[in-house]
């Protein structure tokens, strides 16, 4: 069986909630290089400017003013930045960890192409283990909610800087840490099921929520949601 060489925690502060329109202005990554309390290998942070105004809702999550966004490396540079280290962890036989990183992955894919840069699909994409959709499987039952604030609580993790992207990506990181302590099946995945038996997971419980949605009146949720770990439009 094939493990991951290492576990890169990625996290995105952004101008809003749609991946496909809007756009980071900070991001984070924290690496563990084997788990169960290993010490941080590495930690990347960064403050980007969005090339916009950033409502006042989005400041108010995550505490980045216009001013301070201003001082931040441009967006295209960032988006760069950010893709090249996700697909080097990637080439490197590394994992992307992340509380529903799909949305952050989705935003950097679309970015990529504005700016004509490599996208992550072009390198697999690579194995990814996100806490939220291993939680809603593994834990299908359990009641409430289940934001990073209720992971934390649930798997006994600190989560001392909320809506910081270093403070969620490390919280994260150790989330995944204890779910593999207390769902071993989760340290057997080789390498290369990651990404299926994550997939299948997803489009269970994405099926799941969309056929209740159908039948509450609602819209069914998008084809494109269904793409995992990157939505498409469609």
């Amino acid at each position: 069986m094939t493990r991951p060489t290492s576990y890169l925690a990625f996290d995105l502060e952004t101008t809003g909630i749609d991946s496909f329109r809007d756009v980071p202005v900070s991001y984070a990554f924290v690496e563990h290089k084997v788990l169960n309390g290993s010490p941080v290998a590495a930690r990347e942070t960064g403050v980007v400017n969005p090339g916009r105004p950033i409502p006042a809702q989005s400041t108010a999550v995550h505490g980045i003013t216009d001013a301070m966004a201003q001082e931040g490396i441009a967006l295209g540079e960032a988006i760069d930045l950010i893709s090249e280290r996700i697909r080097g962890h990637w080439s490197s036989g590394g994992a992307i960890v992340g509380m529903n990183v799909a949305y952050d992955l989705t935003m950097v894919e679309a970015l990529c192409r504005v700016y004509d840069i490599p996208s992550l699909s072009s390198a697999g994409p690579g194995p990814v283990l996100d806490v939220y959709v291993i939680d809603k499987t593994l834990d299908k039952w359990r009641k409430g909610k289940r934001t990073l604030s209720d992971l934390c609580v649930r798997y006994n993790v600190s989560l001392d800087n909320a809506h910081n992207a270093e403070g969620d990506a490390e919280a994260t990181l150790k989330i995944y840490e204890a779910m593999e302590v207390e769902f071993p099946s989760l340290a057997q995945l080789d390498l290369e099921a990651i990404n299926s038996t994550l997939d299948k997971w997803h489009h269970e419980y994405l099926s799941s929520l969309s056929d209740y949605f159908v039948k509450s009146g609602k819209p069914a949720i998008s084809p494109g949601r269904f793409s995992w770990p990157i939505n498409s439009v469609s």
